[in-house]
Order: C-alpha cells, then sequence, then structure tokens
C-alpha cells in the first residue's frame, strides 16, 4: 500500500497551465527552499489564472410565489430553462503549491478560533470534521452526514411549532471584500499588519490576472506539450502536438499550453486583469472585492472572511436553536417567535461584512406536531403550502422521512437514457469505429449496481516496477451514493426512490 504524503498541502497537478507541471522528485527543493520560504514568497511574482466556465443546464418547474403550487400552462407545469454559471479559475503549477501551503497556514488558526467561538459544530464546508465512528466511506463527515445532523435535531426539537429558515449569500466568492479580508485575515494570526510573505499571497490572490481558456488555447493548439507513458507507466520524453479541441487536452495526455517564455512573447494579446468591474446596472468602478473560485486558498479565505459573523448568529442562535452555514447556504433552527428576528439580524450583520442575502432565495418552512407526528411546510406570500418539504444539501425532509432531492433523481435516469441514446446513435453509424458496438460492460458501470461498489485503485509504482494498491478509491456511481446516504440517514425511503433503476436501463437497452 502507498505510503501517505507526509504533508497534505504538497499536492502535485498535471492540469495543462502555463509552464511545465512540477516533479515529485523536486519535492524538497519546493518546500524547503522556496514555498516554505517566507523571503521568496515576499517576492513571488504569481502567473495568471486560467479562467473556464462552468455551465449547468437547469429545466425545473415553475412555482408561484403565493402559494408554492405548480404554475399551469393548460393540463400541463410551466417548465423553466435556465443555465447556472461557475468562473473558475486555476493557478499555475508553483502558485498552486504557495496557495496550497498558506491555506494551511491558515486553516489551522482558523481552526483554533472556531473552537474559541464555539462554531466547531456549525461551520460545515471546506473542513474535516471527524466522524464518531470512521467506515470505509473514511474518518470525516460529508454533506450526507451534516443533512442527517440537521434532520436529526429538528425531529428531537423540543418545541411543537417552529421554524426552520434557510439563506444564501448573493455571488459568494465574488463579493468578498478585500479590506474586510485582509484585516480578518491578520485578526487571524493575531497581528496588527500582515507580513511581506502573507501580503504578497494576499495580492496574488485579490488583484489577480488571468487568461481565458478558450484563448490560450487557440493561441498553441498547433504546438501544445504532451508527455504520455509507455506501457509500463513510465513517463516518455515531452514533445509538441497539436490538439484539436479543448475536451481532448486530458485524453491527449496535454501537461502544459506553453512554457513561460512563449506566454511572456504574447500576453499582452491574451492577459484580462481584475482592475475594474462592471456592475449590473452598467457602471464600472474599480475592483476591490472578489476572489477567483477554485484555488487552493479560496475556500478557508470565504471561511475565514465570515467568522465575525458566524460567531454573533451562533451565539444569538445557540441557547434557542442551532445555526449551520455550509459555504454559502445556512440555516438555523429556531422558535416560531424568533423567526422576524433572526431574519432582521442576518440582514444586519451580513451587511457589516459588504456582503448580501439574497431574498429570493431566504426560504421558511414551518414544523408543528400532529397526532404524534411531525409535519412540514413553507412559507409563502398568501400562505403555507404543507405539502412542501424542507430542502438541504441535497435531501429533502418532510418530518418523518427523508428523501434524495427528486431533481437528483431525475437528473440520474435523464443522463442514463442519453448515455444510451448516444451509445446506439453511434453503434448504428458504419465508418464509426464502434459500429454496432454499444459498450454496455460501460453503461452497467456508469449506471448500475454493477460499479457501485467501492473499489481501491491500483496505481503503477515506479520503485517495484508494477502496481501497488492505493490510498485512492473509484467514487462509484450516484447509485453508491444514494446507498451511503440511505445507510447513513434517520428513517427514509431512499432505496425506493432507486428500486426500479435496473428495470429502467434493461429497457432503455432494448429499445
Amino acid at each position: 500500500m502507498a505510503k501517505k504524503k507526509e504533508k497534505d498541502w504538497f499536492k502535485l497537478k498535471r492540469y495543462p497551465h502555463i509552464g511545465l507541471p512540477l516533479q515529485n522528485s523536486d519535492r524538497i527543493k519546493w518546500i524547503e527552499n522556496y514555498v516554505t520560504n517566507p523571503s521568496k514568497i515576499a517576492k513571488h511574482s504569481f502567473l495568471p489564472f486560467i479562467h473556464r466556465t462552468s455551465k449547468v443546464r437547469k429545466f425545473r418547474k415553475e412555482y408561484s410565489k403565493d402559494n408554492g403550487k405548480v404554475i399551469l400552462t393548460g393540463d400541463k407545469a410551466l417548465r423553466k430553462r435556465a443555465i447556472k454559471e461557475r468562473e473558475l479559475y486555476y493557478a499555475s503549477h508553483l502558485d498552486s503549491l504557495i496557495y496550497s501551503y498558506y491555506s494551511q497556514l491558515i486553516s489551522v488558526e482558523y481552526e483554533k478560533l472556531l473552537k474559541q467561538y464555539n462554531l466547531d459544530e456549525s461551520i460545515l464546508a471546506y473542513r474535516s470534521i471527524p466522524k464518531e465512528k470512521k467506515s470505509i466511506d473514511g474518518p470525516n463527515k460529508c454533506n450526507i452526514d451534516f443533512a442527517n445532523d440537521v434532520f436529526k435535531y429538528i425531529k428531537d426539537y423540543n418545541e411543537d411549532e417552529f421554524v426552520v429558515i434557510a439563506f444564501d449569500i448573493k455571488s459568494f466568492f465574488d463579493n468578498l471584500d478585500h479590506k474586510v479580508l485582509r484585516e480578518i485575515w491578520a485578526k487571524i494570526f493575531n497581528v496588527s499588519a500582515l507580513s511581506k510573505a502573507h501580503f504578497n499571497v494576499f495580492k496574488g490572490i485579490t488583484r489577480f490576472s488571468y487568461v481565458d481558456i478558450v484563448d490560450i488555447f487557440e493561441e498553441f493548439k498547433d504546438k501544445i506539450l504532451i508527455q504520455k507513458r509507455d506501457f509500463q507507466g513510465n513517463l516518455m520524453p515531452i514533445r509538441k502536438a497539436r490538439i484539436s479541441k479543448i475536451k481532448h487536452l486530458k485524453n491527449k495526455d496535454a501537461i502544459a499550453f506553453c512554457t513561460q517564455k512563449e506566454f511572456l512573447k504574447v500576453k499582452n494579446k491574451l492577459l484580462k486583469n481584475t482592475k475594474k468591474a462592471k456592475l449590473a446596472n452598467g457602471a464600472v468602478v474599480k475592483r476591490n472585492f472578489g476572489i477567483p473560485q477554485g484555488s487552493p486558498i479560496s475556500s478557508v479565505l470565504a471561511n475565514a472572511y465570515m467568522i465575525d459573523f458566524d460567531k454573533t448568529i451562533n451565539e444569538y442562535i445557540s441557547n434557542k436553536g442551532i445555526y449551520r452555514r455550509y459555504s454559502d447556504d445556512m440555516v438555523v433552527v429556531c422558535p416560531k417567535v424568533e423567526k422576524d428576528n433572526i431574519i432582521k439580524l442576518m440582514n444586519l450583520e451580513i451587511d457589516k461584512i459588504k456582503l448580501e442575502i439574497q431574498e429570493p432565495k431566504t426560504q421558511i418552512f414551518h414544523f408543528k406536531r400532529e397526532n404524534n407526528s411531525l409535519i412540514c411546510g413553507q412559507e409563502f406570500r398568501k400562505e403555507i403550502n404543507w405539502n412542501k418539504n424542507f430542502m438541504y444539501l441535497g435531501f429533502e425532509f418532510d418530518g418523518s422521512s427523508v428523501l434524495l432531492k427528486s431533481a437528483s433523481v431525475s437528473t440520474y435516469y435523464r443522463k442514463m437514457k442519453r448515455t444510451i441514446k448516444r451509445s446506439k446513435h453511434f453503434a448504428g453509424i458504419k465508418k464509426s469505429n464502434t459500429y454496432e458496438e454499444i459498450f454496455k460492460r460501460r453503461i452497467l458501470n456508469r449506471y448500475s449496481y454493477k460499479g457501485a461498489d467501492r473499489k481501491r485503485k491500483w496505481e503503477w509504482d515506479v520503485s517495484v516496477q508494477g502496481y501497488v494498491k492505493s490510498e485512492h478509491y473509484d467514487w462509484g456511481n450516484f447509485l453508491s451514493y444514494s446507498n451511503k446516504a440511505a445507510n447513513t440517514m434517520i428513517s427514509n425511503k431512499i432505496k425506493q426512490q432507486t428500486s426500479k433503476s435496473w428495470n429502467k436501463l434493461i429497457k432503455e437497452l432494448k429499445k
């Protein structure tokens, strides 16, 4: 079995960027002589990030804001198409190491503050929170455990009538104020001003420039640096090759778009900066807010940014309910009489750190006990709809049973059908290399119980010239996740939601 890495933050990646990836053989060189050397980092020049936009298509029913009922067009539900975009940024390989190291330094001090402020159980995302009992799924909690803890608390809450309020922060990473962030950064280390090294890292993550992945690909697509492995798993010499499409970068073993020297020759054509920002009203302002989402340090900075807000809300609610925050998603369980006070306090405190709560996404769920059972309903403008379930971290809770979010199950079936349809399409093309081949094994691994078991990965070990069991596991598929949730959650009906998945899969294959 492979040995655990000595330092969690030292994670070498091989995604294509500006300049070649770092080598594991240079570990000591980069750790001792550069990354952990404050005098080096104080003078370090950060390379531009590479930016790409992640798009997720959504197709959802429209509901009335007055009563939460489905809006109909004739006898059918009105559905709205939407595309959710996330702007992601990737740091160069050396920059990524620096951000990872400083992220670890901040995390250590941030964890101390969480304990001091009794926030250990309130802040959930981007942290390692150990389970009471270790399992094959890992020693730390995940969103399944976090959701289950909240549902259990609701079920055992000692009030006959109470509310659960869900809040969402508007454009969380994009709106972090730089001045506030710098003050919080210094507060975490209990200093009045950041050291030169920390300040340079702060500048790197706030005054960053970037190049769009489409632009840099188009510029260098005829001479992208690739490095393949031979049949024994050994790396072969680096060479340049043409790659026709961005989506083929991974399959073609691309390791860099260009060298740093090649980039400098064309940087004025590719470079984009973030010194100014265009607001929704069209006004152009100096950009003194926002950090790139996707860098190794962004998540811990976003968490730390909220420390004073988290402390205030948790202190207010701690003796009468609970407060939980998972990144920009917040939930409060409290007595019914505290509803307006909580909403007012949340808006007041979020304003102090120059963020905004999305009012349209604030949801109020009412729970009450009737005939020895707990029922749930959602508050709308004119009434409470008692047919609505509380949704949290991908799950639904009606007061007695837990379900997977219905949209997640629908997406699973939709992807299954689309994959099979595409496979049949390509199998029907006579000139195709896959003529009359549907690749059933691949489909079964993706969408059935046959690919749901968690398997340990085997990785090539140069020292023994053979494959050895690693500490990494295949994630499995959607059924792996649903089975884990079914085995974790309090009284749930999750297995009923996927019980017909095999029959549906076989039916699609036979069509």
